[in-house]
């Protein structure tokens, strides 16, 4: 596990309060290179107050994916790790009670999440540098994931022990991604606040009434674009409640091509209804995401950059999938290019205060997508 340290020149018996910082960098661009783009835009407190809980969340995330863990030891290790977060001290005796709690397998890995959890002990103390109001809410979504995270490793343990993980209703998606985003878009409202006296009281509860949808956005966004991925692995967040209202009894079915040939237009136009339902649900919360995003104050470039870049590329996404037909129409995933990921960069960071210019670029683009 030294091989990233090794790569930055740093020991970890001699690791100092630099070189942990210099560690925690490192590590952001190999758990992310997406993550990392937006939030390296962030100078000072903000930006190491996202990083730090961009990467808590990943070791959460890390626990919940892992594919030979049973659910009951998720449940436990992902307990552990919250427990750390219940007091601004963040004990070094917790920390090392969830390293210790880590799969032997962890340790002889090089990947760079592995690596991560099994740092712990270096990324969390830096929390203890953050001023109460960074620190408390980094320290609240942390624990707060944690507990749905394990929710939902028992229940998609259960389900896909007879087959597949599945979600009933729209208000269970709505519920998983409350956990694996929604609370990100709370978190953020608190330490945007926290980093400007621009944002006062009033200013503040209009974010709040907004910031759950602006993570739905992007996480029901990945959703859309990942869903015949997820297949692969027997999984799909598509509501079963949406997939019956257009002929299919189970959300899986969508991905049985049947072999009839005058069987496939119907079932490519009814999987395309319910592809098309999900894209408008994401619409929904990117326009909720935009207005929120025009709350921040427009002096505050970086803090704006960092809303409107993620966002642009989900909207850029949704065009590109349409009304969802063109998921299934080729085994390549539907993604934005390099160039247009650049081009994003480069116009926002031109006309970032600009709400107008948001508007009808954002506007455009979703015009766009209705008409291909």
């Amino acid at each position: 596990m030294s091989n990233i340290l090794d790569s930055i020149e740093v020991g970890e018996s001699t690791m100092n309060r630099r070189e942990a910082w210099k560690y925690a960098e490192e590590i952001l661009l190999q758990v992310s290179r997406t993550f990392a783009l937006n939030i390296n835009v962030l100078k000072g407190k903000l930006h190491k107050s996202i990083l730090l809980a961009y990467l808590y969340l990943r070791i959460a995330d890390t626990v919940e994916d892992d594919p030979d863990m049973k659910a009951s030891e998720k449940e436990v290790i992902l307990g552990k790790f919250a427990e750390i977060f219940k007091t601004e001290k963040l004990p070094d005796e917790s920390i090392a009670a969830f390293e210790q709690a880590l799969p032997e397998s962890w340790r002889k890995s090089e990947h760079p999440y592995m690596n991560l959890c099994l740092h712990t002990h270096v990324v969390v103390p830096l929390l203890r540098e953050m001023p109460e109001t960074y620190a408390a809410p980094v320290r609240a979504v942390t624990i707060e994931m944690c507990h749905g995270m394990a929710k939902f490793a028992l229940r998609q343990e259960a389900a896909l022990s007879s087959g597949w993980f599945t979600l009933e209703s729209v208000a269970d998606l709505d519920e998983y991604c409350y956990y694996v985003a929604g609370i990100v878009g709370k978190l953020l409202t608190n330490l945007f606040a926290a980093d400007t006296c621009l944002i006062g009281e009033s200013r503040k509860a209009e974010m709040q009434k907004l910031d759950v949808s602006f993570g739905l956005a992007l996480q029901v966004a990945n959703i859309v674009k990942d869903c015949v991925e997820d297949s692969g692995r027997r999984v799909c967040f598509v509501p079963e409640e949406i997939c019956r209202r257009h002929g299919f009894a189970h959300s899986y079915e969508m991905f049985a091509v049947p072999a009839e040939a005058g069987a496939r237009a119907d079932f490519d136009k009814r999987r395309a209804a319910v592809m098309g339902e999900l894209v408008q649900k994401a619409w929904g919360h990117l326009n909720d995401a935009i207005a929120y995003t025009k709350l921040v104050p427009n002096i505050k470039m970086r803090t704006r950059l960092f809303c409107l870049w993620p966002l642009f590329m989900a909207a850029e996404n949704m065009k590109l999938i349409g009304d969802g037909s063109s998921l299934f129409a080729s085994e390549k995933k539907v993604k934005i290019t390099r160039d247009t990921v650049k081009r994003i960069v480069k116009q926002t960071t031109l006309h970032f205060y600009s709400d107008s210019w948001i508007e009808k670029s954002y506007a455009k683009l979703k015009s766009e997508a209705q008409t291909l």
